[in-house]
C-alpha cells in the first residue's frame, strides 16, 4: 500500500497509454532491512519507460532488504469522491520466481484503485503472492481495509495478464476481476496519518521484492513489466 504522501500526476489523460511515463514512484510501506542494512529508500527502486511498456524494480542494488516499490498516478479534486473510476493494466513477469534462486525473485505484485477523503482512503486492490517458499504462492488476495484476504488464484509465469478496478465511492461499491475473472473484494476504507485533506484518487501499480531474512548481506532484485493502463471517471 502507499506509504507516503500524494501529489497530482501532470499530462495523464483518460485514454489508452502504452506505459507509465509520468507516474510518480515512492518507496511503499512493505519494506524490511536485514540487520545490519540501511534502510530501504527512493536508490532501492525503479522505474523505467520503455515506450511500450514499463519496468519496475525492487531491490535494484541487491541488498540485503525487501524493497518496495510503487508507481501511481493521481488526481485531486472534491469531485473525486462524486464519481465511479474504472481503471485497469496489464502485467507480466519477465522471469519465474523459483525456489532454484537466482539473481530475480519476488515477494509480491500488487495495485489498486482508491480515493482519498482526508482521513480514508476508498477503494479496492490485489495483491499477487510470488514468494517460491511460501505455501501461498500464486495465491491472488484483496486488500479489506486493514489485511489481505483470499480472492483467487493465478498460477505464477510470464505471460501477460489483466486487472480490472471499479471504485463508487457514492454507492459504496467496488470490482476487482484479474483476466476477466471477478474476485471477490470488499469495499475497503483504510485510515491513514499524515496525508492531509486534499481528495485524490490513485492508480498504481507495485513491486515487493524478496524477504532477504535476518541476516542477509544479498538479496535479489524483482521486476514486473506494465502496460496499456486506462482510467475513466463518470
Amino acid at each position: 500500500m502507499l506509504g507516503g504522501g500524494v501529489a497530482a500526476a501532470a499530462g495523464l489523460g483518460a485514454g489508452r497509454h502504452w506505459d507509465l511515463s509520468g507516474f510518480t514512484t515512492v518507496v511503499g510501506d512493505g519494506v524490511y532491512a536485514a540487520t545490519g542494512q540501511d534502510p530501504v529508500t527512493d536508490a532501492d527502486i525503479a522505474l523505467e519507460n520503455y515506450g511500450t511498456y514499463s519496468r519496475l524494480r525492487a531491490n535494484v542494488l541487491n541488498r540485503g532488504v525487501m524493497a518496495h516499490g510503487i508507481s501511481y498516478a493521481s488526481r485531486s479534486g472534491s469531485r473525486m469522491m462524486r464519481v465511479t473510476h474504472r481503471a485497469g493494466f496489464s502485467f507480466r513477469l519477465p522471469y519465474l520466481p523459483s525456489q532454484a534462486g537466482g539473481d530475480l525473485n519476488a515477494q509480491t505484485v500488487e495495485g489498486g484503485l482508491f480515493v482519498w477523503d482526508g482521513g480514508l482512503d476508498h477503494g479496492t486492490a490485489f495483491q499477487w503472492v510470488l514468494n517460491p517458499w511460501v505455501d501461498t504462492f500464486g495465491q491472488v488476495m484483496a486488500w479489506t481495509g486493514d489485511s489481505w484476504t483470499p480472492a483467487g488464484y493465478l498460477r505464477p509465469d510470464t505471460a501477460w495478464h489483466t486487472v480490472n478496478f471499479t471504485v463508487d465511492p457514492v454507492r459504496l461499491r467496488v470490482r476487482l476481476a484479474v483476466d476477466g475473472h471477478r474476485l471477490p473484494a470488499p469495499y475497503s476504507r483504510t485510515p491513514k496519518t499524515g496525508w492531509g485533506s486534499v481528495v485524490t484518487a490513485r492508480l498504481q501499480a507495485e513491486a515487493i521484492s524478496l524477504w532477504p531474512g535476518e541476516n542477509a548481506t544479498w538479496a535479489p532484485q524483482h521486476e514486473v513489466d506494465l502496460r496499456d493502463w486506462t482510467w475513466r471517471r463518470t
